[in-house]
């Protein structure tokens, strides 16, 4: 099992980005597998988001875990698939721009988005708060 688990991951890895899980989606239904599969992945990959959503508030890993549930539904799913090697293509060009601004910033700009950064995450933390327990 764990081979397995590392053999795809390295297939996405080595994967064109804006590919690599309509791959993974393709190679999975070529595969083929019992028809128990499809439900199993899609609602393991819903419960798992959902995790992932309940854990974005905390510290730690909630965008990783919402990640892997997706890609869990990808697997079985084109047009979910398709989603997220849009999404994969998006988010490097955010990230580039991101960098690329970064490095280009004086300190006291950098001082600031660090600022503007821990701001919004404790506004974020605190609405999460106010929502779950103020009730």
């Amino acid at each position: 099992m764990l081979r397995k688990v590392k053999e795809s991951w390295r297939e996405i890895k080595e994967a064109e980005p804006g590919e690599r899980f309509t791959r993974r989606y393709e190679q999975r239904q070529r595969s083929g597998g019992s028809g128990v599969r499809k439900p199993l992945f899609i609602g393991g990959g819903v419960l798992v988001m959902a995790a992932g959503i309940f854990f974005l508030p905390a510290p730690g890993p909630g965008f990783l875990i919402i990640f892997l549930g997706a890609g869990m539904v990808a697997q079985e799913s084109r047009p979910a698939a398709r989603a997220l090697d849009r999404i994969e293509l998006l988010v490097r060009r955010v990230a580039g721009w991101g960098l690329r601004v970064w490095k280009r910033s004086p300190l006291p700009v950098k001082a600031l988005i660090v600022l503007l950064a821990l701001a919004l995450a404790a506004g974020a933390a605190y609405l999460a708060y106010w929502l779950l327990f103020s009730r």
